[in-house]
């Protein structure tokens, strides 16, 4: 019997990781991102919890990288689970890499991993909150569509506007991320029923503000920002990483096998706060 291989995309961040921690109790890890050095970080705290883990650097925005890491993940056994949790945010990256990042990147992971994912697998893939900030509106849609195109990520770039200057860029490259991330949540809804006819299951997540490395940060170095978001989160505290590994370990277990095709908003309630009034 082949064994059980969870690939998980962006495993050493602090919700990958969180991850990798609990789909490792019953499963083969394989980790995949660009920097090899967090991610040999990342497998030490594994192997010390006994997970059986491999690294492949990949670079989710190039096709080829995308399927050298699919080869990689079969030659070790039944890809069963693949949770898709690389993206990058507008703190600190510009609008160009968030599209070819969060969207390309998207696509790639998707249709690479559809032809090998097990009978009965499941694939993951992690938008975020910032995606309902935003109704999708009939241009997006259009250009969500066109994402088998040659022009997919021009189309999606020029959506985030022109570049400009300093101030400019620094919206471009929200909206961008707004933009991408809802694709996100569109693609993966776009393909259940093609990944329902091979018996799997497709959905996504989008998390709120949880308490990782990246968001530490940005508590130290902007406190005023950290604390008008908290402010906005009616659970009145910020998401701990290993409430997404629970979240998305049962996500992928047999009692959630009626759960396809939609998008687990896990925010503390914060959407819910903003856009609708409050008793």
């Amino acid at each position: 019997m082949k064994k059980a291989i969870t690939v998980v995309t962006g495993g050493h961040g602090g919700m990958g990781k969180a991850i990798c921690k609990e789909l490792g109790k019953t499963s083969t890890v394989v980790l995949a991102g660009r920097n090899l050095a967090k991610m040999e970080t990342a497998k030490a705290e594994l192997d010390e919890l006994g997970v059986e883990s491999y690294l492949c650097k990949t670079d989710i925005a190039d096709a080829a990288q995308v399927q050298a890491l699919a080869s990689y993940s079969s030659s070790l056994g039944a890809v069963t689970q693949v949770i898709h949790t690389s993206g990058v945010s507008p703190s600190d990256t510009v609008t160009e890499s968030i599209i070819r990042i969060n969207a390309v990147g998207t696509v790639n992971m998707v249709e690479t991993f559809y032809p090998i994912l097990a009978e009965g697998g499941v694939m993951i893939n992690f938008s975020s909150v910032a995606a309902y900030t935003m109704p999708q509106v009939d241009e997006w849609t259009q250009v969500f569509e066109a994402w088998n195109d040659p022009d997919f990520y021009d189309r999606m770039l020029a959506l985030a506007g022109k570049a400009g200057d300093e101030e400019e860029e620094f919206f471009r490259a929200g909206l961008a991320y707004a933009i991408s991330k809802r694709f996100v949540i569109y693609f993966t809804q776009k393909n259940v029923a093609r990944f329902a006819q091979k018996h799997c299951r497709i959905l996504s997540i989008s998390p709120g503000c949880y308490l990782t490395p990246m968001h530490q940060k940005l508590i130290d170095n902007q406190p005023e920002t950290a604390e008008n978001q908290l402010e906005l989160i009616p659970a009145g505290r910020w998401g701990h990483p290993y409430e997404m590994g629970a979240l998305t370990a049962f996500l992928c277990s047999a009692g959630a096998g009626y759960v396809n095709g939609v998008d687990i908003l896990a925010d503390g309630g914060q959407n819910a706060g903003i856009f609708v009034p409050q008793i």
